[in-house]
Order: C-alpha cells, then sequence, then structure tokens
C-alpha cells in the first residue's frame, strides 16, 4: 500500500525514489497516489525534484538534484546537456542506454503488438559520440549585462525542450569538430557584420539556420536567411576556405514562415562536386539530400536487410514503398535484384532515377511516383501474377517516416501475397502500433539498432512472414 502522501501542486519540492525510466529516458517514481516524471535521472536513484505540473494523479517535475546515484550514472561531458533539448541519456553509461532502449521496446511490442517476441540487445554504434553526419542550428539572441550596460549578441544553438528559446552552444559532442568549425565561422561573421537572428514575433533580423552535412572529408554548407541582401558573403568564403579543404557553400532565402528550416530554393556561393558512396551506390549530395544522420548504422541495417534476401534468392524482386531516393533499392539492384521504388515526393522521385542512370542500374530499377496506397494493389498483382517469372520471389521493404505507415498502405501489404516484409522504423510507439494492425503477417524477429547513441530513440528492424506459410520458430 501506498504511503498517504498530501496533494501535489506546481512548485511543490518533493523526494522520490526512481523505480524505472520511460520511453523518453525519463525517471518514473511513485509518491503516494501519483506517479512522478523526472528527467535525467535513472532507476534506482534518490531525487530531490520540483513539482512543474499536476495532471489527475500524474505529476511532471523538474530534477534539482540526485540524492542516491545509480551506479550506471557518468558525468556528461557536454556542459550543456539537460538544457538544450537534445541529448536526454548523455548521464547514462552507453551500455545501460542499450539495455534501457532494449526494455522499452520489449514493453511496447507486448502492450501494443501484443507479441511475446524477445527483444535482443541493441545494436550499438561503434561510438556514443561524434556520430551524426549533420547538423541544423538555429541562430538565437542572448542578452548580457556587462558593466552595467546591456548587449546582445548573436548565437548558434538547440532549441531548449519544448521552446522556441534557443539555447547557445560553440559545439555539439554528437558531431564531429568539423562542427564546431562551422559554428566558430558563422558566429565570427555575424559579429563583424552585425548580423541578427531572425526573430518570429517581429518578423526582424536576416538570420534562420546553419545547416551543415559532413562526409567523406566533405561539407555541403547552408545558411538560411530571410530573404534580404546579406554583406559580406565574400569575407565569409575567405573564412570557410581556412578550415574546409572540400566545400560547397549555398544561402537558403526562406521568407515563409513555417516550420520546415530551408527555403524552396538555394543561391550557390560556391560549389564543387560532391560524391559519395552508401554500400556501393554512387551518389551526389545536395542541399536537399537526403541521408540517415548514422552512417555506420544505415549500412548494418541495409547490410543486414541485403545479405538475407540475396542469399534467399539471386534474382529476388523487391518493393521499396517509402524509397526516398531509393538507395537501398539501388544496393539491391547491384546485387541482382529487380526493384520498385514508390515515392510521393516528385523530387525524390527525379533523383532516384538519377541514381540509377549513374550506377548503371536503370533497366533493374523502376521508379514510380505516387501514394504506395494507390499503387502498391496493382503492382503486387501484375508482379505475384501465375505467369510472371518472379512469382514466389517478392520482397515488400517499408521505410515510413516517424508517425509510421498511412494505414491504407498497411492495409495494402496486409491482404497482399507478398512473402516476406521488412519494416524499419525510428519510431517504437508507431511501430508496434502498425504491428499490430497486419493480421495476416507476423514479426519473425526485431532488431533494435542505436541509430542515436545518448537519446531516447532507436531504429528497429522487423521481418514478417505469412503466418500461414511460417514452418515454426526461427533463430535470431
Amino acid at each position: 500500500m501506498n504511503e498517504i502522501k498530501p496533494k501535489l501542486k506546481q512548485d511543490d519540492i518533493i523526494e522520490a525514489e526512481i523505480h524505472d525510466n520511460g520511453m523518453e529516458g525519463e525517471g518514473i517514481a511513485s509518491y503516494g497516489d501519483y506517479t512522478v516524471f523526472v528527467p535525467f535521472c535513472l532507476a534506482g536513484e534518490k531525487v530531490k525534484a520540483k513539482v512543474t505540473y499536476v495532471k489527475k494523479n500524474m505529476v511532471f517535475a523538474d530534477l534539482l538534484s540526485v540524492e542516491r546515484e545509480s551506479e550506471g550514472r557518468v558525468k556528461p561531458p557536454c556542459n550543456r546537456f539537460g538544457k538544450c533539448g537534445g541529448c536526454d541519456l548523455m548521464h547514462a553509461e552507453y551500455s545501460l542506454q542499450l539495455e534501457m532502449k532494449r526494455k522499452n521496446l520489449q514493453r511496447l511490442l507486448k502492450k501494443n503488438a501484443g507479441t511475446e517476441i524477445e527483444c535482443p540487445p541493441v545494436v550499438p554504434s561503434s561510438s556514443p559520440y561524434a556520430y551524426r553526419n549533420k547538423i541544423s542550428l538555429p541562430f538565437g539572441t542572448v542578452t548580457e549585462y556587462k558593466d552595467g550596460k546591456k548587449t546582445t549578441r548573436t548565437v548558434l544553438g538547440f532549441y531548449r525542450e519544448k521552446s522556441h528559446k534557443v539555447v547557445a552552444i560553440t559545439k555539439c559532442f554528437l558531431h564531429g569538430d568539423w562542427a564546431e568549425k562551422a559554428i566558430k565561422v558563422f558566429l565570427a561573421y555575424a559579429e563583424k557584420y552585425r548580423l541578427a537572428s531572425y526573430d518570429e514575433e517581429t518578423g526582424k533580423g536576416q538570420l534562420k539556420h546553419l545547416v551543415v552535412r559532413y562526409l567523406d572529408g566533405r561539407a555541403c554548407i547552408v545558411l538560411v536567411t530571410d530573404g534580404s541582401r546579406l554583406n559580406g558573403t565574400e569575407w565569409l568564403v575567405k573564412e570557410l576556405d581556412k578550415v574546409f579543404p572540400h566545400y560547397s557553400f549555398y544561402l537558403s532565402p526562406k521568407p515563409e514562415k513555417t516550420n520546415v528550416i530551408m527555403g524552396k530554393t538555394v543561391v550557390p556561393i560556391k560549389t564543387e562536386p560532391f560524391e559519395t558512396e552508401v554500400i556501393g551506390v554512387k551518389i551526389s549530395i545536395n542541399p536537399y539530400s537526403f541521408l540517415q544522420l548514422n552512417s555506420e548504422i544505415r549500412d548494418k541495417i541495409y547490410l543486414r536487410i541485403i545479405e538475407e534476401i540475396t542469399e534467399e534468392n539471386k534474382k529476388p524482386t523487391v518493393i521499396d514503398a517509402y524509397a526516398g531516393v531509393g538507395i537501398l533499392g539501388a544496393a539491391l539492384a547491384k546485387r541482382g535484384a529487380k526493384v520498385y521504388n514508390i515515392e510521393i515526393v516528385p523530387e525524390a522521385t527525379a533523383d532516384g532515377e538519377k541514381i540509377a542512370a549513374r550506377n548503371g542500374l536503370a533497366d533493374k530499377i523502376t521508379n514510380l511516383n505516387g501514394d504506395a496506397a494507390k499503387l502498391l494493389p496493382d503492382l503486387i498483382s501484375e508482379l505475384k501474377g501465375t505467369e510472371n517469372e518472379n512469382s514466389g520471389n517478392l520482397y515488400l521493404i517499408l521505410d515510413p517516416p516517424r508517425k509510421g505507415c498511412d494505414e491504407k498502405v498497411l492495409s495494402e501489404a496486409d491482404k497482399s501475397d507478398v512473402d516476406k516484409i521488412y519494416y524499419i522504423s525510428c519510431n517504437p510507439a508507431t511501430l508496434t502500433r502498425d504491428l499490430a494492425r497486419l493480421h495476416n503477417y507476423e514479426a519473425v524477429y526485431v532488431r533494435p539498432y542505436d541509430m542515436f547513441p545518448c537519446t531516447s530513440h532507436m531504429e528497429t528492424l522487423v521481418r514478417l512472414e505469412k503466418r500461414q506459410a511460417k514452418d515454426g520458430g526461427f533463430s535470431e
């Protein structure tokens, strides 16, 4: 029986024993009849916290101090941890981070998907730091007082959690030193030319975002502005030349007030070819290119899918229903597969055509632009036709955005006659919801990957097979 405690209200100070961690890494405690959620603490810790919000029997609180530490607690290397809204697990030893993620995924599989399938250990990144290949930073303003005088300066940083207030940074431990170099150059540029950050309320200020992609020693740099003319870009190029031997630099005017970071166009200031390879597929990088942020883990997931499919069949047929620019499909095609990429964004489909042509795969890849829910039924019917030479060798790949699969896509997949489905997810909640909606297919394995160390996010690969075709059991 819970100890009787007084009703809680905002600003109350409480002491609590953390008994578990939630999906976002937050500590969970019981306090009388309340369930209390406190960020940045670990199971087994005793903490002091300040109540910020009470909703019925749920209490949300800020961590004030850790009175008894878990053995798994480590000192975060970043002095912005807990402030910038980025990392939420940097205080946990890396092996503990992995186990926390595994346990949370296991719970959701049972609760949402109703499966008792065993979730294996999370495949780790080789390092919990410097793994991201892209950074997107908003500009902001910091007010300071020196010698009794009020001053302001333009900064770069991350939004504080659940706000649009920028927490200033000069480096980020999840990125290599290339990010620190870029930040230093653009802050010096803003100071030298007295450029202000864009203010959403007043509509004043020229600088909105800095976006940098860094791969294979090359950088693609984009400065997002309000659209007004900027002075000093020649000076900026000279400074960038000093720290980046190979880079392209663009301005992206964005007068629109939207949540999209970049504008609809980019203006090249300095360009050079930016080509790289992803698991053997040659691609060109431009400011709008989409790539997974953790190249190492992306490759591990893609290679597992490729190896399984090509080991089972030397000439498989594969449909990628959320193909993007079609990198995974191209990698499969290089290894003998006939691939059909479906993508609803026209620009991505056009890039997919370029990738197929550049890699000599135009005869093995068909890029279809449109809604997968509408295109899947006829395509599957055609490919599984009794006269089709590929009958019996059809795979479906689902790699939807964070919100999960469109319900119509799932419905069509579920009543289709594909042999196996691979589902790649960056959100365990929507993944397990979608698995529950597939009645004719069941998971034969679930494999989590640590795409995003020091955060509560993860990537998960699930392989599904037709229920009636399963021969009993599987091995991981």
